[in-house]
């Protein structure tokens, strides 16, 4: 038995049956939103007993999470003082999230077996559109968890690869909203002028997902900025982010990966290439 089959809302949302009707009709909803805005969300696709299980997991991971409290700016660059103060490219903003490597993760978990799920790799690669897809084979960014505490933020910037899969398995009690402007940015032009209105607050076009606890969504955050605002509340936003690569075989430099997950992941790595001389 897939692994989908236990965790998510079938009857709402038909992965197992993408050549039928309804899975087709799915299908095409997912495709329009992902071409329209660079999202599509599908709010409690998992159900309420599988989502309250998976935050659960997640909580008990919280302690192994590389907690990172700085500043960076959208496009994960250093500063160019050759530019002017007010450009995008000079402006930072604090980062205040923890995150958790995919090594920790139990084999056995929920949230491993979900990852592990063919109907959700294959519904995934229908949505987008790709000829093939593979679960990324690097063991630390496989699957991550994310939390954003209460005082919490993650600015605004747009991602490095085409596509991002997430689960939000847990809502802050306030704030954290999703949101992000579809294609403010092109593969030709960075448009500076349209993203130092949106960091003026000034931009018109800001999208904010309904996105209740088990919600899926699949975004293209290559072109699109986004963020999720302030966290405020009592509980930690919790989000679950599944990487899928278009071939096998994928793995960050070790350079990225002591980046995202601090010192734990460093010195293993470090072993590593010390038992390979």
């Amino acid at each position: 038995m897939d692994a989908l089959d236990r965790f998510a809302d079938l009857d709402r949302f038909p992965v197992h049956d993408l050549d039928g009707p309804r899975g087709r009709a799915l299908l095409a909803d997912c495709q329009t939103g992902l071409a329209t805005q660079g999202a599509a969300n599908l709010p409690a696709f998992l159900s309420t007993e599988s989502v309250a299980s998976l935050a659960a997991e997640a909580r008990a991971l919280e302690t192994l999470a590389y907690a990172k409290n700085t500043r960076r700016n959208a496009y994960f660059t250093p500063d160019d003082p050759s530019l002017p103060q007010d450009h995008p490219l000079r402006r930072f903003f604090p980062i205040v999230i923890s995150q958790v490597a995919g090594d920790v993760l139990p084999p056995a978990s929920h949230l491993a077996q979900l990852y592990a799920s063919d109907l959700l790799k294959e519904f995934v690669r229908r949505a987008l559109g790709l000829p093939r897809l593979f679960r990324r084979a690097d063991v630390f960014q496989n699957v991550n968890l994310v939390f954003i505490p209460p005082g919490g933020v993650q600015p605004w910037h747009y991602d490095q690869n085409q596509f991002t899969i997430t689960l939000l398995l847990q809502p802050p009690g306030e704030g954290g909203d999703f949101e992000f402007v579809p294609n403010l940015r092109t593969a030709t032009e960075p448009s500076y002028d349209g993203v130092a209105r949106l960091f003026r607050g000034e931009h018109p076009g800001v999208v904010r997902l309904p996105r209740p606890a088990g919600t899926l969504t699949l975004f293209r955050g290559e072109h699109a900025m986004h963020r999720v605002s302030p966290v405020a509340g009592t509980r930690p936003r919790i989000t679950a982010i599944l990487t899928y690569d278009e071939e096998p075989g994928q793995w960050a430099t070790d350079a990225e990966n002591t980046m995202i997950y601090g010192p734990r992941v460093r010195d293993i790595m470090a072993a590593r290439r010390a038992t390979e001389r």
